[in-house]
């Protein structure tokens, strides 16, 4: 059975600084989520998988990355 874990967090400038340490986050935030279910993954692991950005109804910019568990094992 497959499982899709994910991590989102607003991005408060456009700054490159300011990204970087969105997904930074979202990818610890995501890791400590992933090993509360028995699966370890490295930071590089998920860092390697990328993240997505989206801006939502109120024009706030945020990234997200996701883990699925059928596709990275």
């Amino acid at each position: 059975m497959s499982a899709t874990y994910s991590a989102s967090r607003r991005v408060a400038s456009d700054s490159p600084e300011e990204v970087t340490a969105a997904v930074r986050a979202a990818i610890e935030e995501l890791r400590e989520t992933l090993q509360r279910h028995s699966i370890e993954a490295t930071f590089d692991d998920i860092a390697l998988l990328g993240h997505s950005e989206s801006w939502d109804g109120e024009g706030q910019r945020w990234v997200q990355v996701d883990w699925d568990s059928e596709k990275t094992g």
